[in-house]
């Protein structure tokens, strides 16, 4: 890896850090979501549990976004340095790294499934999480504003209700999504990354 760019090591280097000491029964969970995804049918039937089932099981290590590097005392020294906004980038993009690898059973079945809806659906909620995991965790430097954030939307979605459905969970008569629309998730993801990157250049503004 370290003869890659140096983006690709900023990357691979925000993945480690991220999933660090994250046992192998996680990962087998993982795997086990991944393999039982294969075997719904229709496919459409996988968003409505095994999907919601996948997006809760990281949350513990999401809330870690926007908070690390405050919890260990280095944000002062990092800040001095350059390319921060190249390791905002990096950490987020980790973030989407994760939330696709968790969600990945679940898409797998779209495809075979032809399930476009719900792969646009679910690529926007991979965008999504990780957005407002770092969006929450820079503002207010701590893992639980994230938990109880996303825990109440996680509920709202498996109990059907579709104003808070950022996952495709949800599907109307005709098995279509029925929760938030595309444009609105894309537009959430473009508002609460741009606050993260612009609170970032106004805290180094002022420190």
């Amino acid at each position: 890896m370290t003869s890659g760019s140096p983006a690709l090591r900023l990357l691979v280097g925000e993945v480690r850090i991220l999933v660090q000491g994250t046992p192998l029964w996680w990962w087998a969970g993982v795997l086990v979501l991944a393999v039982v995804s294969q075997l719904v049918t229709p496919a459409t039937g996988v968003t409505r549990i095994l999907l919601p089932v996948a997006w809760i099981w990281p949350v513990l290590i999401w809330s870690r976004l926007g908070t690390q590097r405050h919890e260990h005392g280095v944000e002062a020294l990092l800040g001095a340095y350059p390319a921060v906004r190249g390791r905002t980038a990096a950490e987020w993009g980790a973030g989407f790294l994760l939330t696709a690898a968790a969600g990945l059973g679940p898409a797998l079945r779209m495809v075979t499934g032809a399930d476009t809806q719900g792969l646009v659906h679910w690529f926007l909620g991979a965008l999504f999480i990780p957005s407002l995991a770092l969006l929450l965790g820079t503002l207010s430097r701590t893992h639980r504003l994230f938990q109880f954030t996303y825990l109440p939307l996680w509920y709202g979605t498996v109990n059907g209700l579709a104003a808070v459905d950022f996952m495709g969970a949800i599907r109307g008569a005709d098995g279509s999504p029925a929760g938030l629309p595309p444009v609105f998730l894309a537009v959430a993801v473009v508002m609460m990354l741009s606050v993260v990157f612009l609170s970032g250049a106004a805290r180094r503004a002022t420190s």
